[in-house]
């Protein structure tokens, strides 16, 4: 496996911590159902929405500009310079990007691979990727308007060499998932879980007296693979987040979308918190956050777990 000490240690910790077991029982327990309990409280319940992502597309396209041209301009500790760093890829190889969005990712391997699918249950998403493709004279990408749950693999997408499913994985059969994932994958399959996620919007949720619902762990996939037979690597990412606001309703905007519906008592608190937030930086109208998320890169060659 793929751990370094640090990861190993930082892995066993968290099993115990989460599970109250060792290493020795994993093979014992029903990490599927397990992960199916924790995702009935999660953030990513209500995310699964094609009018959702519609109508976030044109802010995540804002994000893409830094990292369309090979990732170069991309800081190191930037999420997207690490993963580009870490997908193995040939000049002849093909690539499924499955959540591609606006083309974060799609964009710079584009240029590195064979061609590219990107999957995206958002048209609007597609519409700025197909965009963002053109402008940068980029014409090998496919793109497949569909959910990646209501995907058959064979059918409405065929198997390609790699798979990336990057930040975009909300599975409530696990088992199952990973196994789709598998089939479409002839060579590899990297995907990532959030560990440590949005800062900022922590810190706001925790002014207004909110107990945000947190992601299930990554280990009850990582266990489930185990179990599963497949020799999978895991790997912390810790990545620099930036959060730029230009308003406080923007701010207030963002905060909303991800959870439940805020009270008029929690959105009066944000609103005075946003606004104190706003007056510390006077020397500029936008508001600048920069923190460090965690994210859980979980990736597999195909080809050794046959």
């Amino acid at each position: 496996m793929y751990y370094t000490l640090y990861y190993l240690r930082y892995y066993v910790a968290d099993l115990k911590i989460i599970t109250g077991v060792d290493a020795m029982e994993l093979s014992t327990i029903d990490w599927t159902t397990m992960w199916k309990e924790a995702c009935g409280n999660s953030p990513w319940k209500g995310l699964s929405s094609r009018e959702l992502w519609d109508k976030r597309a044109a802010k995540f396209n804002k994000r893409i500009d830094n990292v369309k041209t090979d990732g170069e301009k991309l800081d190191k500790d930037d999420y997207i310079y690490k993963m580009l760093a870490r997908i193995e890829t040939t000049p002849e190889c093909t690539v499924l990007d499955i959540g591609c969005g606006p083309g974060t990712l799609a964009i710079p391997l584009a240029k590195k691979v064979k061609s590219i699918t990107g999957l995206d249950i958002s048209s609007e998403m597609l519409k700025h990727l197909k965009e963002n493709a053109d402008k940068d004279g980029i014409s090998n990408i496919k793109y497949i308007n569909c959910s990646w749950d209501d995907a058959v693999v064979g059918k409405d997408v065929e198997p390609h060499d790699i798979v990336v499913a990057s930040r975009s994985l909300s599975p409530q059969d696990l088992k199952e998932s990973m196994l789709k994932l598998a089939s479409a994958a002839k060579k590899a399959v990297y995907f990532t879980l959030p560990v440590v996620h949005l800062p900022f919007d922590w810190e706001v949720y925790q002014v207004i007296g909110r107990i945000e619902r947190k992601h299930p762990s990554y280990i009850y996939v990582f266990n489930t693979l185990y179990q599963m037979g497949i020799q999978a690597n895991l790997e912390i990412l810790n990545s620099k987040i930036r959060v730029k606001f230009s308003s406080v309703a923007e701010a207030m905007d963002d905060l909303q979308w991800r959870t439940t519906p805020f009270s008029d008592t929690e959105k009066e608190k944000m609103k005075k918190y946003l606004e104190i937030k706003f007056a510390e930086q006077k020397d500029s109208p936008v508001f600048r956050h920069e923190g460090f998320s965690k994210w859980a890169l979980i990736w597999w060659k195909t080809e050794e777990n046959r």
